[in-house]
């Protein structure tokens, strides 16, 4: 896929495309002998999950950081205990 197609397949304008991929050559650049390049920034495209039937949320819990849990019916209460520390933890 070009830069031109991706771009307009999310409305994003090529030339905004082209700055960031300069500005991630120039920080390579600068960092060629250094640990960061041996974790380059590698873009993918990855594809939308299948879809899958959901229960319905009994309760939505959103956090300080803005992420929202939904949790359904019958939820395991030590996954949900866990789910939480980590984003508390990581956001």
């Amino acid at each position: 896929m070009t830069l031109r197609e991706f771009g307009e397949k999310r409305g994003i304008p090529p030339s905004t495309l082209s700055w960031w991929r300069q500005v991630f050559r120039r920080a390579g650049e600068e960092e060629v002998n250094s640990a960061a390049a041996e974790n380059a920034v590698v873009f993918t495209e990855v594809p939308k999950p299948a879809k899958v039937p959901g229960t319905p949320a009994v309760l939505e819990i959103i956090l300080n950081s803005g992420h929202l849990v939904r949790v359904p019916a019958g939820a395991d209460t030590d996954t949900l205990r866990r789910v939480l520390q980590a984003l508390r933890t990581t956001c």
